[in-house]
């Protein structure tokens, strides 16, 4: 990168082992109309010109996108009656108005979503995204920020008053539930991440404790 910098393990994040799988050129053709990736945001050293190099950020959100859109065993069902795992990449379709790449702080923020009337709409991803998560740690941010993108906010700060609330801590939680429990193509790595990543949530992001935790196979503990 040119402008910002930062790295992790390609092997240790899951990166290896879905660059095979996002590194097609029909889906990379596909997600990049479907998600609204624009050349200027993704250029000038963020893989525009490498988008299978998971040294780039590109490749490493395309990952997250994969493994969001595939991850179900039936993924080509999207229907809302389905299980979150089935319909979060039609949900985030539907609500992402584009997605573009941003440097941020390796401690800050892993994205953020703008929204509302007359101004422009987006959803940045940031160097954390990149380079602290794994590949299923940013497909459920995605889902999370897509939640943001349907106009819900947080209503306590950065945190959800409450599992009924509804919100994105939610909708986070809920598809890595759904991911270790019904996921075949992905590792036991990334499941332990997900599972990990969705219990600190847990812990911390809720006004009100929710009451349970997520087990290896997603169920409540």
């Amino acid at each position: 990168m040119t402008t910002c910098s930062a790295w992790s393990d390609p092997g240790a994040a899951g990166d290896n082992l879905y660059i095979p799988r996002s590194c097609y050129q029909p889906f990379i053709n596909w997600v990049w109309d479907a998600y609204d990736f624009d050349k200027g945001d993704w250029d000038d050293g963020f893989g525009w010109d490498q988008p299978c190099d998971v040294a780039r950020p590109l490749a490493r959100a395309f990952n997250g996108l994969w493994c969001l859109e595939y991850s179900a065993p039936d993924w080509w069902n999207e229907s809302y009656d389905k299980p979150i795992i089935n319909w979060a990449g039609r949900y985030a379709r539907d609500n992402i108005d584009e997605l573009d790449g941003r440097c941020g702080t390796i401690n800050g923020p892993f994205a953020t979503t703008r929204w509302g009337l007359f101004i422009d709409n987006w959803t940045q991803l940031k160097l954390p995204f990149f380079f602290r998560s794994t590949v299923s740690m940013r497909a459920a941010t995605i889902i999370h920020e897509a939640r943001h993108a349907s106009w819900k906010g947080h209503d306590n700060g950065p945190d959800d008053s409450s599992w009924g609330y509804n919100g994105a801590w939610r909708y986070h939680v809920c598809w890595v539930s759904w991911f270790l429990n019904q996921c075949t193509n992905s590792s036991a790595a990334m499941k332990t991440a997900a599972r990990q990543r969705a219990n600190q949530i847990l812990d911390n992001n809720f006004t009100t404790d929710p009451g349970f935790r997520l087990d290896a196979n997603g169920f409540d503990v």
